[in-house]
């Protein structure tokens, strides 16, 4: 169950480190999620009154040029919300060919409204940044929230042909797939939430999956 987040306490965010190949996702749609994994800096975004900005090494992100008040406009209350996803900061491009920089894309939620979200599942909490968030197209695998935040879209099928199409977009690294009914486990340690989630990539000169 949900447990009480009254004060600061960094959390290190769900961590994918298993790899596959995308020829064997098939056997996963339908029960996991596929999201586009971007090719940016994971980080962590804890709001109250302040915004804190967090790698997924427990450290500072200095990197980040978003406006406090935007994220501030994120959270309905004052009470304590984490936000996990990528900082664009890699002058990576959009399909349109325009860089994406300093851009922050939301792919998952791990505190909100004073309550560290422990043993929920990423169905429940994708549900929840819908409701938060809305579904805004941005484009086929993003949604919009604000100016410089978006949030992944997920699908629970058609799992080969939407990596062959994202991998052609230069600020998509790939899939990242997720177990619907797995449950997020405490963030204790920077490898955490490793058996429920596993991704896949376009091969290049540093992995070949």
């Amino acid at each position: 169950m949900p447990s009480n987040y009254s004060k600061f306490r960094y959390f290190y965010p769900p961590r994918t480190e298993n790899k596959i190949f995308i020829s064997s996702a098939k056997s996963l749609e339908n029960t996991w999620i596929a999201q586009g994994k971007m090719d940016g800096s994971c980080i962590e975004i804890y709001i109250n009154e302040d915004v804190k900005v967090y790698n997924r090494h427990k450290t500072f992100f200095t990197k980040f040029k978003i406006e406090k008040s935007e994220i501030l406009n994120l959270n309905k209350y004052n009470n304590w919300m984490v936000l996990c996803g990528e900082y664009m900061d890699k002058a990576k491009k959009h399909q349109d060919g325009k860089l994406c920089n300093n851009k922050f894309v939301i792919w998952d939620i791990i505190v909100y409204n004073n309550q560290y979200l422990v043993d929920t599942t990423f169905e429940e909490r994708i549900k929840l940044l819908d409701e938060l968030f809305g579904v805004k197209d941005f484009d086929e695998y993003l949604y919009k929230i604000s100016e410089n935040v978006y949030r992944v879209k997920s699908f629970d099928s058609d799992f080969e042909k939407i990596f062959n199409k994202i991998t052609k977009i230069d600020m998509f690294e790939g899939l990242v797939l997720k177990k619907k009914n797995g449950k997020l486990e405490r963030g204790i340690r920077e490898k955490n939430n490793t058996t429920i989630q596993c991704k896949v990539r376009r091969a290049n000169a540093n992995y070949q999956i």
